[in-house]
């Protein structure tokens, strides 16, 4: 199981601290698998997974947008 550094070793490029520095993600790139992993980790909760990176929903839809992704919202069920 990873933590979460190691995990953004790997988000930046990079395997560990003791193996050779790998060619970095460009910012776009970075941003883009951040906010991937962070929607994932949200299991798909667009608004939950906003909130945490500090934007509005509508910024992650169109993000997903401009990267040609389908996002599917999970419909909520009444209580």
């Amino acid at each position: 199981m990873s933590t979460l550094n190691e995990d953004l070793y790997v988000a930046a490029g990079l395997e560990t601290e003791e193996e050779a520095i790998k060619p970095l993600k460009t910012l776009e790139q970075f941003e883009r698998d951040y906010i991937e992993m962070v929607v994932f980790i949200c299991h798909g909760n667009i608004p939950k997974a906003a909130r945490i990176l500090d934007i509005s929903p509508s910024t992650l839809y169109r993000k997903f947008a401009d990267w040609n992704k389908p996002v599917k919202e999970k419909k909520r069920t009444p209580a």
